[in-house]
């Protein structure tokens, strides 16, 4: 204040005759539209050198929110959509954390029906997603193969100078440190108005709906929801390669506009109709999930999304917030699947071998994490979350065979799963010996779905061992023609029918 009014006694006087200029200028449709641009940069600058120190109160006092809705509908200035968006989810963040009543521009995000302002809100939110995304697939192409591309590189690989060369690894990491580029921001408005307003779910979702309508399966411009799940496949498997603040900062916001997703079953219901436009995926990092060949069900991208960032974030300084993130997002897909008794066709097993590495890895390298804050919250969650898919699996899964194979990977990682009962022990109260634990009592619910998951995979385990299977297709047999026989008898059901919290 001291450097912008002179001294707080004139800052009321600065400030408000600074936001009612803005104002007047941005609303005023004569003004030329490079001046009211270049005002709207100034203000876009402005915000964000203040971020939360008080100056930004008198954004609140004086409402900024109609000019910046005339500066997006508007023909001469709708080319600004980005910057208007970005200043409006800006404001709305101005101490959200702790004032969000008070903070007017989230009740007008929240109670604004302007489908137009929301149109056009998406139409610039894909364009810079896209910009993003072409900017990673610049650096390293990972289009899926053809048959014309899988021929070529057979036939190199087959040249005398190839014969021992390496096989194949990712792209060197220094070559992502600058992604994603500036672009990238637009994902705080669009998380902004995907959670707080129905009215722009309802568009987001029908932006989907309309391009299936269109039936253009290689359309060059896909709808946003498809952008923006090939978006974050890249923000999610490039976070932790680069250590960057900023890169995981992205994936942490991608990761939540997922979960904000998940959260709408508008949103969802169109995601799970099939399309033939294809979701594009990362493939820039090894392994590579199977490519989703059209029709596809988008939401299918949206699994693969939680999958990609589960695989490639395993690492000494754990994003453990992410991960419960990712879990969740994960456990409100497949809920929603099973209650609309939606058998979705997936590669279910990539998902299930996922959550299993994730807890594999938390039992072997706790030791080793550099914090373990909200790890025991993060075994929980993911074992429920392989409890609810077995106690589900016939409503969830497409074909008995994706049911056995869900069973078996259980089985034949039943000894990850008796690691989980150490490390709950251990995470629970590391001081407390083993009989106060269990006096203790109030075992949480993970610590009977980790039972669940105990017992069925013991079980099957000593019939496996009875039977001395010699190879894994054997144990897959045994354990299908088991299941066809006698059913799938799973213990006690801990999620009830009401939707999670």
């Amino acid at each position: 204040m001291e450097i912008f009014a002179g001294g707080v006694g004139e800052s009321d006087r600065v400030f408000n005759g600074l936001t009612s200029a803005i104002d007047a200028i941005l609303s005023d449709t004569s003004v030329s539209a490079g001046l009211r641009h270049e005002v709207l940069q100034m203000t876009l600058i402005f915000v964000c050198g203040i971020s939360q120190l008080s100056p930004g109160a008198y954004f609140l006092r004086h409402d900024l929110f109609p000019c910046i809705v005339t500066t997006i509908t508007s023909p001469d200035t709708q080319q600004y959509t980005f910057e208007a968006a970005l200043l409006l989810a800006l404001l709305a963040n101005f101490h959200k954390s702790d004032a969000a009543k008070l903070n007017i521009y989230v009740r007008a995000i929240r109670e604004t029906t302007n489908e137009e302002l929301m149109r056009k809100i998406c139409w610039a939110s894909n364009f810079a997603a896209a910009a993003v995304v072409k900017a990673y697939q610049g650096i390293s192409d990972d289009s899926p193969p053809t048959l014309t591309t899988t021929i070529g590189s057979l036939l190199y690989s087959l040249r005398p100078d190839r014969a021992f060369a390496a096989t194949q690894i990712d792209p060197p990491r220094e070559l992502f440190k600058n992604q994603p580029i500036e672009a990238c921001v637009i994902m705080l408005p669009l998380f902004e108005f995907l959670q707080g307003s129905a009215t722009f779910r309802k568009v987001f979702a029908e932006n989907l709906a309309n391009s299936q309508e269109e039936n253009k399966p290689m359309a060059t411009t896909k709808s946003l929801p498809l952008t923006l799940l090939t978006l974050s496949s890249y923000l999610l498997s490039h976070a932790s390669s680069t250590s960057s603040p900023r890169a995981i900062a992205y994936a942490n916001l991608a990761l939540n506009t997922l979960l904000v997703i998940s959260e709408s079953d508008e949103i969802l219901t169109a995601l799970r109709q099939e399309t033939s436009q294809e979701v594009r995926l990362c493939r820039q990092r090894l392994p590579q999930l199977p490519p989703l060949q059209p029709p596809k069900a988008p939401v299918c991208a949206l699994l693969d999304c939680c999958i990609l960032w589960i695989r490639h974030s395993l690492q000494k300084k754990l994003e453990v917030q992410c991960y419960l993130t990712c879990i969740r997002t994960t456990y409100r897909v497949l809920w929603h699947l099973q209650r609309e008794h939606v058998r979705l066709d997936y590669h279910w097993q990539e998902l299930w071998s996922a959550l299993i590495l994730l807890l594999d890895f938390l039992a072997s390298k706790l030791d080793n994490l550099t914090t373990t804050g909200g790890v025991e919250q993060l075994v929980h969650e993911a074992l429920l979350l392989i409890d609810f898919a077995l106690l589900r699996s016939e409503q969830l899964l497409p074909s008995p065979q994706a049911v056995h194979g869900l069973v078996y990977e259980v089985v034949r990682s039943a000894e990850i799963f008796r690691k989980q009962r150490i490390l709950l022990d251990k995470l629970s109260n590391p001081h407390a010996n083993a009989s106060q634990r269990r006096l203790s009592g109030n075992q949480p619910p993970a610590v009977q779905a980790l039972a669940n998951i105990a017992a069925l995979a013991e079980g099957y385990e000593a019939k496996l061992r009875e039977t001395g299977i010699r190879s894994a297709n054997q144990g897959l047999r045994t354990v299908a023609k088991d299941i066809e026989k006698d059913g799938l008898s799973y213990g006690i059901d801990l999620h009830g029918a009401e939707d999670p919290p």
